[in-house]
């Protein structure tokens, strides 16, 4: 029976039962993740695909399949390195449990890039000068012209006011960006105290050509597909190659819960608008400066596939989700 679509079934019955089918999928898991730290990767199997709960759905793939043991829950992809405890976290989280508030006449939002230079695939009508593979210093090429947009949406459709910091980041030692992107959203916070939201747009990257047909098309127009990253802190620094942390704020933990319940909302959300439009929710060890606020987004927007005007119009349906699941 599908409890789902069981007309007599209560809504509270239903979330009983979600609750309980969470709970024994939760020790489930957790015994196998236990299992596959002690038994060689040829033992581990699929069993758990068996196991189907309302409210959950996941995976551990076999070692010949996938031999980080990463985890699959839901709509996210959970690296391996991510602690059993924080899956069973993840596994649980059902919703947002704090709305964010976004309405006032002050900044609720703040648009940063902690990798400044990212640029995607030149066409015709979009050259630069690179200043290495997919990268450029012109803010008019690259993802500083995507939150730019994104900024200008927020406050002309939706009357969100967000602010865009044009700080550079990446020099004079990539591994060191995040280091100093924290800095400029704690000067941006302690100048606009009511900032709740802080975004960190992102370009992915890819190999080979294949990709260029890697976008969607909604209302006609080509988006790029975007993905959301949240960094569970467990590694304890900043990102993977990122220096061991030394100030109180870098020591500080995300609340990866409330980041990640946000994400998930406005993954289903713009799902909703294109089945194809979001990829899974990418959950990482690290805090990508997460531990900022409970409200702290890293969006990858589209790739170096992607034209800068495909990954533009994805930004008329973030902000649409953005201001829908905020409530405004």
């Amino acid at each position: 029976m599908d409890r789902k679509k069981d007309p007599k079934m209560s809504a509270e019955t239903r979330r009983l039962a979600d609750r309980a089918a969470a709970l024994v999928s939760s020790a489930v898991i957790l015994l196998t993740l236990l299992v596959s730290s002690v038994f060689p990767g040829s033992v581990l199997t699929n069993a758990v695909r068996t196991l189907e709960p309302a409210s959950a759905e996941f995976i551990i793939p076999s070692a010949t399949e996938k031999p980080d043991r990463s985890v699959f829950i839901r709509i996210a992809d959970v690296d391996g390195d991510v602690s059993p405890e924080n899956v069973i976290k993840l596994i649980n989280i059902s919703g947002i449990s704090d709305p964010v508030e976004l309405s006032g006449d002050e900044p609720t939002v703040l648009i940063y890039h902690t990798h400044d230079t990212e640029a995607y695939r030149q066409t015709e009508d979009s050259t630069y000068v690179p200043t290495g593979d997919f990268r450029t210093d012109d803010n008019g090429k690259n993802v500083y012209a995507v939150g730019e947009e994104l900024k200008r949406i927020l406050r002309e459709d939706y009357g969100i006011i967000a602010v865009h910091a044009s700080e550079k980041h990446e020099k004079p030692r990539l591994a060191e960006a995040y280091s100093r992107s924290l800095e400029t959203m704690l000067r941006y916070k302690e100048l606009y105290p009511t900032i709740e939201m802080f975004i960190d747009i992102h370009r992915d990257g890819v190999e080979g050509e294949g990709y260029k047909n890697d976008f969607v098309t909604v209302d006609g127009r080509e988006c790029a597909r975007m993905m959301f990253v949240v960094g569970t802190g467990s590694s304890g620094k900043s990102s993977q190659n990122a220096p061991e942390p030394s100030t109180e704020a870098e020591l500080m933990t995300p609340d990866f819960e409330s980041n990640y319940a946000l994400a998930a909302e406005l993954t289903n959300m713009l799902r909703s608008y294109d089945a194809d439009f979001m990829r899974n929710i990418r959950v990482k060890a690290g805090k990508y400066n997460q531990q900022v606020s409970s409200a702290c987004l890293l969006v990858e927007v589209g790739h170096n596939g992607n034209t800068l005007e495909q990954a533009k119009n994805s930004m008329i349906y973030l902000a649409k989700a953005i201001a829908a699941v905020c409530g405004k």
